[in-house]
């Protein structure tokens, strides 16, 4: 995938982005939700869920622990950490 294409995908959804900017580590969506929205909501949980599975099939996050059914650990891929790295040069200029 494109940097600029994916830099594009990010900054159209504005959940998306928050999400994918505030993985800075492996995570789990739960505490993704916490961090984000400082709240533990069905509603929020599954916004985040719906992000990373995006994120996902773009190519631009990955489940570290795809076997499991519960407790799935997302991180940013290679991609995805240059897509990251633009964004937040982008956010500084």
């Amino acid at each position: 995938m494109k940097l600029l294409k994916a830099i594009g995908f990010i900054k159209r959804g504005k959940n998306r982005k928050e999400i994918f900017m505030n993985l800075d580590k492996p995570m789990m969506p739960s505490e993704l939700v916490v961090k984000i929205y400082k709240s533990n909501s069905n509603t929020y949980f599954n916004l985040v869920s719906r992000a990373l599975s995006e994120l996902r099939d773009k190519k631009l996050v990955e489940v570290v622990n795809p076997e499991d059914r519960t407790g799935r650990i997302y991180k940013r891929t290679k991609e995805g950490e240059k897509v990251a790295k633009e964004l937040k040069s982008n956010r500084l200029s």
